[in-house]
């Protein structure tokens, strides 16, 4: 039986190309966000940082905890779509090696469930950061959208391997990455 192991602690390739694919998204998305506000919405409001209102700590302390909210909430979608496709599923929320995770360990999902099981965290939050640049003007959402682009590396590296893997048609979650097979596996 064809398939791909990856495990995303151990593979030093893997690692370098998540490191290359956050900067770029992260700088992408920047740059889109930038334009974006530009061009188009030419907001209202003052920026979270350097408004006089908070100073340089409390500035700090508040995209730190944004951040961590984003984190959260990108964790809890990415749950959220392992049990709609199979409620059965025992998820697993942690932290390892700098990196937050959700997990469904030896779950088997399609190579398009697992896509979008993949991506959904980065199209729901994106897509709602975007609809808020719009209307609640603050140019502080394009360092948010940028960050979170950033720490969506692993997501779309996954997403890459699925697609480039087209013969491949099962994705299994494990604890340390994922395994894409031809068919189905044996339980």
């Amino acid at each position: 039986m064809d398939k791909l192991e990856l495990n995303i602690f151990q593979d030093k390739k893997a690692l370098k190309h998540i490191s290359w694919i956050q900067i770029i998204s992260a700088i992408l998305a920047f740059i889109i966000c930038y334009l974006i506000e530009g061009l188009i919405i030419h907001p209202t409001g003052s920026a979270l940082i350097g408004n006089e209102r908070f100073g340089l700590a409390v500035a700090v302390l508040i995209i730190i905890a944004l951040f961590i909210g984003i984190i959260i909430v990108h964790e809890s979608i990415h749950g959220l779509f392992f049990k709609l496709f199979n409620p059965s599923a025992k998820v697993n929320f942690g932290f390892k090696a700098g990196m937050a995770y959700a997990t469904s360990p030896g779950t088997v999902y399609t190579r398009l469930q697992f896509l979008i099981i993949i991506l959904m965290p980065f199209l729901i939050i994106t897509t709602i950061m975007v609809i808020m640049m719009f209307t609640l003007p603050n140019p502080a959402y394009k360092y948010y959208i940028a960050i979170h682009a950033g720490a969506c590396a692993g997501d779309f590296y996954y997403a890459y391997l699925i697609l480039k893997h087209k013969h491949l048609k099962n994705a299994i979650d494990t604890e340390v990455g994922m395994s894409l097979y031809e068919s189905q596996p044996a339980e």
